[in-house]
């Protein structure tokens, strides 16, 4: 068994065990309140918060990290639940109950009913989550280090669509939890003790339906298993791991690419018969490619020899089938008329037309990623510093970006630091204050 389907066994396996995790860390802290002090319950939930970075930590410096989406929500919900519970905590003490809380109406011995507080708060970070979408901190951060999903190949797309998945079944499992919880607690609940029915469903009722969870994700991930051992055997991935070069081609202020196939007997993959860039080429996996070794596998390729060809970043972590090597060439008059009689439907569009294609998603998604990447890069190396200061004392002034351009520039495109200062620079909301907070934390 190659090491790209072991990774991918075991990622698809991680992902319930992150389902057990988070939903079991829920489960014991509703059951652990059944007989632990309720002093000791925001203890538990600072504890289980840290049990939760640990292991997101840990995730962070595996080669194939996987979708540690619901841990970082886990790591959230632990935080908030245990500050409410301080908070009614304290608020149930002997010196504040009779200036803040009437002692008639209020139990000391129960300040709070742990489901009625982990459950709505569960189901708010859910959906703080899916409303950021691609924009939450923590996806931003694992695409900036190992990549878009569709760089990163099967488990890029799969961690995509299981990570919103998981947060929004989470979300509805708790949020009926909650209008249940609380429906039952104004109706009958009575503040004394906790009798039988009120044990029954603020602590048997989720405990059940947590469990029931679990099993129902491990048949989802059995099946998703089978489908990707039918995909297996179905690719070029049964055959091990391998290399992709990927050339991207410039010539004066256009880029070269290829349209989508019309003939319907050619095309094999509906879903990537999309704008594409003219070269990409397979070859056996390689941990490096050099800039030579690049142009003669393009020129054995296609007989063009480009005399001006850059490289420009790799992905080569985060992805369990292949890694990704992307090279800028910039084109000859002479060596232009010689891609067009290899690739006579090769056309050359201009930037406007380019942003219509990626916005209108006619374009390859590993073609967007790469433009998205260049401009993204280029615009923050034009813009700011290091440090993400501006270069200009003009705020939100805008350099230009062109493709005539991009062969003068000397910009690291392989370096994530211009990503990071793309999405966090001077002119972000806060900045002085959430580089503080930047500087203490990993988002």
């Amino acid at each position: 068994m190659s090491q790209q389907i072991k990774s991918t066994i075991k990622g698809i396996y991680l992902l319930w065990l992150n389902w057990v995790i988070v939903a079991g860390g829920i489960s014991l802290l509703v059951i652990l309140s059944l007989w632990l002090n309720p002093v000791l319950m925001p203890l538990v939930a600072f504890a289980l918060q840290g049990a939760f970075y640990f292991l997101l930590q840990a995730n962070r410096n595996r080669r194939v990290p996987i979708c540690f989406l619901l841990p970082h929500i886990g790591i959230r919900i632990m935080f908030f639940t245990g500050a409410i519970m301080l908070g009614l905590n304290f608020l149930h003490s002997r010196w504040l109950i009779g200036q803040v809380l009437d002692p008639e109406t209020v139990n000391s011995e129960i300040p709070f009913i742990t489901t009625l507080i982990v459950a709505p708060v569960t189901a708010l970070c859910c959906l703080y989550a899916l409303y950021r979408g691609s924009h939450y901190s923590f996806c931003l951060s694992c695409k900036i280090k190992y990549g878009t999903p569709a760089e990163r190949g099967f488990l890029g797309r799969l961690f995509t669509q299981e990570g919103t998945t998981q947060a929004r079944f989470l979300g509805v499992l708790t949020g009926g939890i909650a209008i249940v919880a609380w429906v039952y607690y104004f109706i009958e609940y009575v503040n004394v003790n906790l009798s039988a029915p009120d044990r029954f469903i603020f602590f048997l009722v989720p405990l059940a339906i947590f469990f029931c969870s679990i099993v129902y994700m491990a048949l989802r991930y059995v099946g998703l298993w089978n489908y990707y051992s039918t995909y297996i055997g179905s690719s070029s991935l049964k055959n091990g791991p391998y290399t992709l070069l990927r050339y991207i081609m410039f010539w004066d202020n256009f880029i070269a690419v290829i349209p989508p196939e019309t003939d319907p007997d050619k095309i094999t993959d509906l879903a990537q018969n999309r704008f594409d860039i003219p070269e990409s080429i397979y070859i056996s996996a390689r941990k490096n490619v050099p800039i030579e070794d690049a142009r003669s596998i393009l020129q054995n390729k296609t007989n063009i020899w480009v005399s001006d060809i850059r490289f420009m970043y790799s992905v080569t972590s985060g992805n369990a089938d292949y890694n990704i090597f992307n090279y800028l060439c910039f084109l000859t008059d002479d060596e232009k008329e010689e891609l067009m009689v290899e690739k006579p439907n090769v056309e050359f569009i201009s930037l406007r037309q380019l942003h219509t294609l990626i916005n209108t998603k006619k374009c390859n998604p590993l073609f967007s990623a790469e433009i998205i990447r260049l401009h993204t890069v280029a615009m923050a190396w034009k813009t700011y510093d290091k440090n993400g200061k501006r270069k200009y004392k003009i705020k939100h002034y805008t350099p230009t970006f062109r493709f005539r351009d991009i062969h003068k520039w000397d910009v690291d495109y392989n370096d994530p630091l211009w990503v990071k200062i793309h999405l966090f620079n001077q002119d972000s909301f806060l900045y002085k204050l959430r580089r503080l907070w930047h500087k203490y934390s990993d988002e």
